[in-house]
């Protein structure tokens, strides 16, 4: 097997030994497996280590091929996955990119197609080795500007230590996606990465699940149960939302941060904690310190390394190029369509706030390829109208706003906006931040952008 090896996954021998003649005449190396545990067993054998890209038929025995996805991803996190099926959907192919699928076919399958394809898939999971970085962050930010930039060397950075991370930025603007990916460049990459949402559990049990409970610690506390401290093990434990956390909590963790053990509810015996602790929230904690809600002196141990993810609204140059992504590996999983917004189309998706931020914006994306899917060439060069985008995203001549307006005039309107709000405050940045709906630290970098000095406000 002189050329990159490939696994194929398929039930139907036939379909197997087609592509294998196919693809062996074009110099690649071919195993295969009729079951997803095969394949599974083949990925974790020493062959595996030489497969550069898996060829996955959507229909298996006792397994879906969406179903396997996940496993092959936990096991080699670069390793691009094909989805092939004769039952195509664009829900499944939803499905099967959201999970992690590099692209999808459907059979019977062009031969041109899929060897572009393979050559697109290869291409990638090499350059994904080579930069360290885990594909789901790669998927997140293509084309990032200055901004990102700049925070992927802070992600760099905090992967090469231990030390607390504290993630900070508004809702839907991927902590969770900046937690894993510090974990998958780390040297931990192999431990587990657990992610707990804090704000998620009942105050009164937070602690138990946290550090797992004795036998009769609690009424219905059964049998002993081990909490996610136990089972982050050596790898990384993701605290999210945790200005949400209660004091007693707060005091709990901030002991185990010194002392690097912690002890079961209801038990006395201590247990060494080796995991690295990331936390995140979208939170003000500084208020939440003044208001007696959050311990100062935990928020000290935490904020060792500090990363704050501004929000979509203030890095306009990242919409369309999100928007372009997250739109062709839903909807062009064979690479076969080029989409371009037009103009008013454009001008919409960057006036639009995005209040729920990249998050808003991918699930924007599958909205319009779920409902305009059959309104999309099979290949070719596809122009998106502004009425195709979901609601509530308008074109700016629906708001009043001049379609021809250029990035400056919008500029000039959100300096305008931001000097109204700061007379009618009387210049109180903090009321002001929050009537604006953006963080003090936002506040005060537009002021200086905006040359909005003390004497103007």
């Amino acid at each position: 097997m002189s050329g990159p090896v490939l696994l194929v996954v398929d039930d139907h021998a036939n379909t197997r030994a087609y592509l294998r003649t196919l693809l062996e005449h074009e110099g690649y190396g071919i195993l295969e497996a009729s079951t997803g545990e095969k394949a599974l067993d083949l990925l974790n054998s020493g062959d595996g280590e030489s497969i550069r890209g898996v060829l996955l038929d959507l229909k298996l025995p006792n397994v879906s091929g969406i179903d396997l996805i996940r496993p092959i991803k936990e096991r080699r996190p670069t390793l691009p996955v094909i989805i092939m099926t004769a039952h195509a959907s664009v829900p499944t192919a939803v499905s099967a990119i959201q999970r992690g699928a590099f692209h999808y076919l459907e059979k019977p399958l062009s031969e041109e197609a899929l060897l572009d394809t393979l050559k697109n898939a290869l291409r990638e999971g090499s350059h994904s080795d080579q930069k360290a970085l885990p594909k789901e962050a790669q998927w997140e930010w293509p084309g990032i500007g200055p901004s990102m930039e700049r925070l992927m060397e802070r992600i760099r950075k905090a992967s090469r230590h231990t030390f607390p991370v504290l993630v900070t930025g508004e809702s839907g603007t991927g902590k969770e996606l900046i937690a894993h990916t510090i974990h998958k460049l780390s040297a931990a990459s192999g431990e587990p990465f657990v992610a707990v949402n804090t704000g998620a559990i009942p105050k009164e049990l937070v602690a138990s699940e946290l550090f797992g409970s004795e036998r009769g610690s609690f009424t219905g506390a059964t049998e002993r149960k081990s909490g996610w401290f136990e089972a982050a093990g050596k790898g990384t434990l993701f605290l999210d939302e945790i200005g949400t956390m209660d004091l007693s909590t707060q005091i709990a963790l901030l002991r185990v941060i010194e002392n690097r053990v912690y002890s079961r509810v209801g038990g006395t015996a201590g247990i060494p904690f080796t995991a690295r602790i990331i936390c995140a929230t979208n939170d003000d904690l500084s208020q939440l310190i003044r208001e007696g809600r959050f311990r100062e002196d935990l928020y000290y141990r935490l904020n060792v390394h500090a990363i704050f993810l501004p929000p979509l609204r203030e890095r306009r140059e990242d919409i369309l190029p999100l928007a372009n992504h997250f739109l062709l590996q839903t909807m062009a999983p064979s690479g076969d369509i080029t989409i371009e917004f037009d103009r008013k189309a454009v001008a919409a998706l960057e006036c639009y706030p995005w209040p729920g931020n990249i998050r808003e914006l991918k699930n924007a994306m599958i909205s319009l390829a779920i409902e305009r899917g059959a309104d999309f060439p099979s290949s070719g060069h596809c122009l998106i109208p502004a009425d195709w985008l979901p609601e509530p995203i308008s074109c700016p001549e629906e708001t009043g706003r001049d379609p021809s307006a250029s990035p400056r005039t919008l500029r000039e309107g959100e300096k305008e906006q931001i000097r109204k709000v700061l007379l009618e405050t009387g210049g109180n940045k903090a009321l002001a931040s929050r009537i604006l709906g953006i963080s003090r630290k936002a506040l005060y970098a537009k002021l200086r952008d905006y040359r909005l000095t003390k004497d103007e406000d």
